[in-house]
């Protein structure tokens, strides 16, 4: 596989601008009811997972002419997105990027917050994109990133009960800083120079780039 690079769509809340215009060339795969967002866009995905409980019995109809879909079972131990994200994986993606997770019910956005750490994804690069963010989860080591500035800011929030974080060109500079449980210390921070280092000692930290609208 020559690009290993998938989009996954769960709806159309809170997309970037233009994202069907600027990625319409990229390979996706439906998640529930953006399945049938895509096809309304004349985009085809390579795959569409869901229970499909979102969508109405005529929506419904009208999708099964246009693709061959099988609904799992509303009643399962995984979301539609986890399955979709396992999905992408089995089919060898390494970087999967998820959009219309977010602006909607709580319970659905930590959910999708969780997948970044399942561990069967560890090797797996997973962000989640709306108009205003993207999210990834950074695990130990050294990580170098480079500064996007159509997002002013950048957080980096704990992911496990233990963490020791430095960060190089930033702002606000870290050295072997322990964070701790309900603290914001890290939330809004900048990019100071054209990448920065993040050497995470321990544990693990969301890592997001947002912007104001």
């Amino acid at each position: 596989m020559t690009d290993q690079t998938v989009c996954l769509l769960c709806s159309d809340r809170e997309l970037p601008a233009a994202l069907f215009d600027t990625r319409r060339h990229q390979t996706w795969g439906g998640v529930d009811r953006g399945t049938m967002v895509l096809l309304q866009h004349n985009i085809t995905p390579i795959f569409a997972v869901g229970d499909f409980d979102s969508i109405s019995e005529s929506e419904r109809e009208w999708l099964q002419t246009q693709l061959d879909i099988n609904p799992v079972p509303a009643e399962k131990a995984d979301t539609d997105l986890a399955l979709a994200v396992r999905t992408a994986v089995e089919q060898g993606y390494r970087h999967i990027q998820i959009f219309g997770a977010t602006g909607g019910r709580l319970d659905h956005f930590m959910g999708a917050m969780q997948l970044l750490q399942h561990p069967d994804f560890e090797t797996v690069r997973i962000q989640l994109i709306d108009r205003q963010n993207e999210i990834e989860y950074l695990t130990e080591g050294q990580h170098v990133l480079q500064n996007d500035p159509t997002y002013r800011y950048v957080s980096f929030m704990q992911g496990t009960d233990e963490v020791v974080l430095s960060l190089k060109g930033f702002k606000y500079a870290l050295c072997e800083q322990q964070l701790n449980r309900g603290e914001t210390l890290t939330v809004s921070n900048e990019f100071d120079a054209e990448q920065g280092e993040v050497i995470i000692h321990q544990g693990g930290v969301y890592f997001m780039r947002s912007r104001d609208m």
